[in-house]
């Protein structure tokens, strides 16, 4: 009985210790930093292991660079630092790696970016442990506040057995090691990588490209390059909730990923953790993912170029007094509006896969219905505005892939801005079309009661398409207050607009807007919008200013470039030159459009583009109207 119970007791200790062998592997991390990955690459070093990847924006702040992308993985944001001011590594004779220049990169930084010190991932892993081996400024990802690391190397070996042996050394007294690695394109590199990744396969691996491959670089792509993540058995795509993108994660995710690896909580963080997304064959949806974007980013550039050479070519003949033109331009406008709808609805298909397939499909079914609605002499503008706004609240609260395929709803992940939600171009054309649907379905309305209530029901829509649950666009959503506000003035108060009814306005404002942010706080998932507010909290009112500075110096810069320094100077030209108050109908709903196009102009730093498609939907309105009176 005795002897059963110590076996007992051994197997107890065995199995106890196995346990906290098996969770202090979970808790290691191998960040491996490449000069470059191709998906060539990725097949060769993994076959047909099970890994998770997805693409990664490098884009950082001003200065561009290598230390600018480490410094951004070390602070968990977007920065930027003078390359120049890193002088090397070297180690004291007590193994401490120090990294000659920190002190004056972290001065730039803090310069550049106030606050950034506290947030430093090396000074946070400390007590954990983080190592580093190699012989570049890629140290800075692994330093402390102080330009430090505890254990390390400052060379490196591309040999198997010498890059084991340290990884080994170092990974046992701590739970990040921090490796740099230069494939330079040779092939003994690639398989020296793969058994590396192999032999250290029960650790998690994130591999992060600091350069885009060649293979992959494309006119319109020098910032997204695959990333890779080795965790157990998971296979599939990365994702987060910084994206809510199959397959897409940003720096300041890798951040908040290393401390969630360490249970470590990161309150103030932008960033938010990496999970896998599961998958079969995850290289091939890689693969398809990243053609599909680069379609999307084409497809998009063609049919915005349209919409802007549409505007540059109505001001030319509306200048030239051609009204003879008016038939035609009321085609040309009435196929664009036509088109956005088609866009949207083919957001359910992947046709983008093909670009010449879709061209096809779309222009070709864009131009029937075109044709077919002005044989029919049917108010297309109208219809398709009520057609189109119908479609994007579906997409929004359903199914967000119809918006985010459509060349309209598309988020150009090659910049990196924004991941998911409403760009600014989808947040005009949604609230543009919810006016124009009002006004053209208002004449079948029975009585004034339920007029109110429709357009009540419409822009309380808006604002709920545009809050942070689901549209997640709090310039969109402060826009869409105020159009809620002007739709009251302009219909409720009559123009009436006294400092009370101002008041009034203002405070209702304020608490629908408080109501959103309340939701978003308490939300599992909080937006960037929160996430900004409780950073201003913490950091102070200089967050708000270097945020604020930055999308001023964007609005301008963009608005002051082609094509927008032409298009909008010609929209507001067209205007000018069509306006006719006497139309009291038209004069209502063009003031609610003019006024909610400037707001979102100003309140984004692409707010041009929400001014440009608002303001094409009008002059459409307002063209088909004199075509209509001229005949």
């Amino acid at each position: 009985m005795k002897k059963n119970r110590i076996i007992f007791l051994l197997a107890l200790v065995i199995i106890f210790c196995c346990y906290n062998t098996s969770y202090a592997s979970d808790n290691k991390t191998i960040l491996i930093l490449a000069d470059e990955l191709s998906l060539k690459d990725i097949e060769w070093i993994f076959g047909k292991d099970d890994f998770g990847i997805g693409f990664m924006n490098i884009k950082t702040r001003k200065p561009y660079g290598a230390e600018s992308l480490y410094f951004s993985i070390n602070t968990g944001r977007k920065v930027g630092v003078e390359s120049e001011n890193y002088k090397g590594l070297y180690k004291d004779p007590k193994g401490t790696i120090h990294i000659a220049g920190f002190e004056e990169m972290l001065e730039d930084l803090s310069n550049r970016n106030s606050n950034v010190k506290i947030d430093i991932l090396g000074e946070k892993l400390k007590g954990k442990g983080i190592s580093y081996i190699g012989d570049n400024s890629s140290a800075i990802v692994a330093a402390d506040g102080e330009g430090n690391i505890k254990s390390g190397e400052i060379q490196i070996q591309y040999d198997i057995r010498w890059l084991e042996e340290k990884s080994k050394a170092h990974i046992s007294k701590s739970n990040i090691l921090v490796l740099p690695y230069d494939i330079e394109g040779m092939d003994y590199r690639k398989e020296i990588l793969k058994q590396y990744i192999k032999f250290f396969r029960e650790y998690n691996i994130i591999i992060i490209p600091r350069n885009v491959s060649e293979d992959m670089k494309h006119i319109l792509n020098k910032n997204l390059t695959p990333i890779l993540y080795v965790s157990g058995n998971n296979s599939g795509l990365l994702t987060s909730s910084s994206t809510k993108r199959e397959g897409f994660i940003t720096i300041e995710d890798i951040y908040v990923d290393l401390l969630h690896i360490n249970n470590m909580d990161a309150p103030k963080a932008i960033g938010n953790p990496i999970k896998i997304i599961p998958k079969d064959n995850p290289l091939k949806h890689g693969e398809e993912l990243f053609k599909m974007t680069i379609n999307l980013i084409w497809i998009t550039g063609i049919f915005h170029g349209l919409v802007y050479f549409m505007q540059a070519y109505m001001a030319y003949y509306i200048y030239k007094n051609r009204w003879d033109k008016l038939q035609d331009i009321n085609i040309y406008n009435s196929f664009v509006i036509v088109n956005i709808f088609i866009s949207l609805l083919m957001g359910l298909s992947s046709l983008h896969i093909n670009i010449f397939l879709y061209l096809f499909i779309n222009l070709l079914a864009t131009y029937i219905i075109t044709v077919y609605m002005e044989d029919k002499d049917v108010n297309t503008i109208g219809l398709f505005s009520t057609l189109t706004y119908g479609i994007i609240l579906l997409g929004i609260f359903f199914y967000p892939k119809l918006i985010y395929n459509s060349y309209i709803g598309f988020n150009n992940l090659f910049y990196g801005a924004r991941f998911y939600g409403f760009n600014n171009g989808i947040m005009g054309v949604l609230l543009v079309t919810s006016v124009i649907s009002y006004y053209f379905i208002k004449e079948f309305m029975p009585n004034r009661v339920v007029e109110g209530m429709t357009y009540i029901l419409f822009f309380l829509l808006n604002m709920v398409a545009l809050s942070a649950k689901y549209g997640a666009n709090t310039g969109g959503f402060i826009t869409a207050v105020a159009l809620f506000l002007i739709v009251i003035y302009v219909n409720l108060l009559d123009k009436n607009l006294n400092i009370y009814n101002v008041i009034i306005l203002i405070l209702i404002g304020i608490l629908i807007f408080g109501i959103n942010m309340y939701f978003d706080y308490y939300s599992g998932d909080k937006s960037h919008a929160i996430s900004f507010l409780l950073r201003i909290k913490t950091f102070g009112f200089t967050e708000f200013k270097n945020m604020f500075k930055v999308k001023a110096r964007e609005l301008l810069k963009l608005t002051l470039i082609p094509p927008f320094i032409i298009v909008i100077p010609c929209q507001i030209y067209i205007l000018k030159r069509l306006w006719n108050e006497k139309d009291s109908i038209l004069s209502r709903e063009g003031y609610t459009i003019i006024l909610t196009s400037i707001i979102g102009f100003l309140l984004y730093d692409t707010g041009m583009i929400t001014f440009i498609y608002m303001n094409h939907y009008l002059i459409s309105l307002l063209i088909y109207d004199r075509k209509n009176k001229a005949l």
